[in-house]
């Protein structure tokens, strides 16, 4: 064998090793990259980001919190592989991402439509849907609904004018909002942004008449607040929906596996309670998170 066969072979060994060595580093890398669990800026999303994590370190994968995040902030986040997994609502993803401004239709017929544009448009999995719904809805203190015969969302429209209305920091904003001011023709003297942690004291405290609140908030029985019923069906379902990167799909395939463990766990019930344990200073999000998941 020729000296110069004898190099191209060396060659050769030492770029399979450079190879393998360079595949064995992204192998390891990804075996020890954590996974990446968004929130956002709510009680109710910091319980189930926790409750996601726990999940997913009982498969033997390392996690990652990224807290409060914004809607779109943390859909751009999945669909480009920077986070791994969070929970949305059908709701959303219809009004906020699919740019859908139709009166919704039935509650099946939104997750579908929801869950075959995630997969079609951005390789994101619909894994889970957890059993319950949070949708937004307008709020007031029960006496002064009663006082001022107010019931319905279209009772409210007379009076708007005269009343405040509280906000989180992206409601004013959204598709959903704009979708109520149009169809009912809400006018109110002021609309005020807020921290959601502090709208529920805020409409106790007559600070404001209304505000945007969510559902599963166990602050609405805690300070006696009622929802008023959409009449119209503006407002879309919302489902809480557990979402996955292609990354994770392709990359974790047991770390999915042990979030589809959430399909319809959680009832409406059960997460107000979850909620208002946290929210009334009983216990902190990780104690409720891991006595939901009976986990020592």
């Amino acid at each position: 064998m020729c000296i110069r066969d004898s190099l191209w072979i060396a060659l050769g060994l030492l770029g399979a090793i450079a190879l393998y060595t360079a595949l064995s580093f992204v192998s390891a890398r990804a075996e020890t990259r954590p996974i990446k669990i968004g929130s956002k800026a709510f009680t109710e999303q910091y319980i189930l980001a926790e409750m996601l994590a726990l999940r997913v370190q009982e498969a033997g994968l390392e996690t990652e919190l990224l807290p409060s995040l914004g809607s779109t902030f943390a859909f751009e986040g999945l669909a480009n592989g920077d986070l791994d997994a969070y929970v949305d609502y059908s709701g959303t993803v219809w009004a906020t991402i699919m740019k859908r401004t139709e009166r919704p239709e039935a509650r099946e017929q939104v997750l579908a439509d929801v869950k075959a544009f995630l997969e079609r448009e951005h390789g994101i999995g619909l894994v889970a849907r957890l059993g319950f719904e949070n949708t937004y809805a307008l709020g007031m203190r029960r006496a002064q609904a009663q006082t001022l015969g107010v019931a319905r969302i279209s009772d409210l429209v007379r009076i708007a004018p005269r009343l405040e209305i509280g906000g989180d920091y992206e409601f004013f904003d959204r598709a959903e909002w704009k979708a109520l001011e149009s169809t009912y023709g809400l006018r109110f003297a002021e609309q005020r942004p807020m921290d959601p942690s502090l709208m529920y004291q805020a409409v106790a405290e007559e600070e404001v008449d209304v505000i945007s609140a969510f559902s599963t908030d166990g602050r609405i029985a805690a300070f006696e607040l009622v929802l008023l019923e959409d009449d119209r069906g503006v407002i879309p379902p919302y489902d809480a929906i557990l979402l996955v990167s292609a990354r994770l799909q392709q990359e974790f395939p047991q770390a999915v596996e042990a979030l589809r463990r959430f399909d319809g766990q959680l009832d409406a019930a059960a997460m107000q309670r979850l909620n208002h344990a946290v929210d009334s200073g009983e216990a902190t999000v990780s104690d409720v998170a891991r006595r939901a998941l009976g986990v020592d």
